[in-house]
């Protein structure tokens, strides 16, 4: 009898085993609704949670996290779940949900696609500033980003509700691992783009064992700094578009002397004031263009090859005085309130992990942008009302994760030295270049080539390289293809 009992026993004690090893299945279809937005080909499922603002203790205000996922098509055959982390830091990962709930879309044919608008952003109770994120005349968009008087204004909204000491990195990855239990996954596969790759990274670091595989696309890594960096990064770029442009046939018969003309701009817009007649709201006023607001509008052109191909028109007319085109680029007479960013929640991460331990080397100084964005972020968070996080922050993740790394060749953002740096400590890493993108995939052709290597990659298949070569720009704006 002795032995049966032991017998009995060690037969419960691998049936638990067995059962502890088993996938948890995923109960998004308890915790969800099914919701069809506007201009979607199917529903979506969208619910929330609510997570505790203050992590550490657990107490007070709660946060509706916004959760919606794109149910996988073959439920009889799901793979791991792809968790979508977005970028910024302030921009909500829904907004990619229409890309991904298309009927024919790949990526849902067997994985499950969620996506979780983190803290502060979307629909996650949002930091917005209204008066820094609306532009009520063209003269604003040549002022400091961030006036004193708007960030007050902004602070004061949010003062007796809000500690903005809880928006740090490390806070979002925390939220996000209570998702992933609270949809019963077991482990998931993780898409990290921009400021989405330091949330990922995080998360790995936190939460190996309940991650299958991650693509991080041109990421942001703890010990990268890019606020520090944009203007030397932003100028390698631009030297890059006008080098291309110069090897290009129909660019360089167009703009033959279009990097002296840079510099011409540049100069003048520096040290003259110049002064433009504008319209709006139906009447004409002067407005004086400034070179440092030129600079960061350039470099925010230079995140897709849509824009990059732009540039050297653009500069070009400038040059010649003519600076419409120029403006149209800030879209002067739009004086609605952008939400695509919330700028609260950038602010409250920004001023805690990026700006308190970094400084603007010289390199800055000798670029088109200058340190311009440090600069002008530096200035707001000596108003914004955070503390710095700790300095193990900064420190770079170690992991053996299976991780694809993917650099633009032509990115303001994060150069490729900086894809270089991340892979140098992830050990089961592999790094994809391609050529012409900027930051974000613009109009590059053969674009499925990117998605299917990217869903390759997360089924732990063999990646097709070659057509990452074949993934161009469009041609450059000239005068003769307006």
């Amino acid at each position: 009898m002795k032995k049966l009992n032991i017998l009995i026993s060690a037969l419960l004690i691998v049936g638990m085993l067995a059962c502890s090893n088993e996938k948890s299945e995923p109960v998004i279809f308890d915790q969800l609704n099914y919701f069809q937005p506007e201009g979607f080909q199917d529903s979506i499922l969208i619910g929330t949670l609510e997570v505790f603002e203050n992590r550490d203790k657990s107490i007070g205000r709660k946060i509706p996290l916004f959760v919606a996922v794109t149910p996988a098509l073959n439920r009889d055959s799901l793979k791991e779940p792809i968790f979508i982390v977005d970028g910024g830091p302030g921009v909500a990962a829904s907004n990619q949900s229409y890309f991904y709930t298309e009927e024919d879309d790949t990526f849902r044919k067997y994985h499950d696609i969620v996506y979780i608008d983190v803290r502060g952003t979307g629909r996650s109770g949002p930091l917005h500033c209204i008066d820094i994120q609306t532009k009520a005349s063209p003269q604003e968009h040549f002022q400091h980003p961030y006036p004193k008087e708007e960030l007050m204004s902004c602070i004061e909204t949010y003062k007796d509700s809000v500690d903005f000491n809880f928006y740090a990195t490390k806070y979002i990855a925390e939220d996000m691992e209570e998702v992933r239990r609270w949809l019963g996954y077991d482990r998931i596969n993780i898409f990290g783009t921009s400021y989405g790759g330091k949330v990922s990274l995080m998360y790995m670091d936190r939460y190996a064992d309940k991650v299958n595989r991650v693509v991080l696309h041109a990421p942001d890594a703890p010990n990268i700094g890019y606020t520090a960096n944009r203007g030397k990064w932003s100028e390698q770029s631009l030297q890059k578009v006008f080098s291309y442009c110069l090897q290009d046939p129909l660019c360089k018969v167009a703009f033959p002397e279009i990097m002296n003309e840079f510099i011409v701009l540049k100069r003048r817009l520096q040290t003259d004031t110049v002064t433009v007649p504008v319209d709006f709201n139906g009447a004409t006023m002067p407005l004086n263009i400034k070179w440092y607001p030129v600079a960061a509008k350039i470099s925010s052109y230079l995140y897709d090859d849509y824009t990059y191909s732009q540039l050297p028109f653009i500069i070009h007319e400038a040059f010649l005085e003519n600076y419409t085109p120029l403006l149209e680029t800030f879209n002067l007479s739009d004086t609605t309130t952008s939400y695509f960013y919330a700028d609260g929640m950038f602010l409250s991460n920004i001023c805690a992990e990026e700006i308190p331990h970094q400084a603007a080397d010289s390199s800055e100084h000798a670029s088109f942008l200058g340190d311009y964005i440090y600069k002008t972020r530096k200035e707001a968070c000596e108003t914004w009302p955070v503390n710095p996080v700790d300095r193990s922050m900064y420190e770079s993740v170690k992991s053996d994760l299976p991780t694809l790394i993917i650099s633009g060749g032509f990115d303001p953002t994060f150069s490729l030295e900086t894809g270089e740096l991340i892979a140098s400590t992830l050990t089961n890493s592999q790094r994809v270049i391609i050529p012409y993108m900027g930051h974000t995939l613009g109009d590059l052709s053969n674009l499925a080539c990117y998605d299917r290597n990217v869903l390759r990659y997360f089924d732990g298949e063999t990646l097709v390289l070659e057509c990452f070569t074949q993934m161009k720009p469009r041609a450059f704006k000239t005068k003769n293809s307006e």
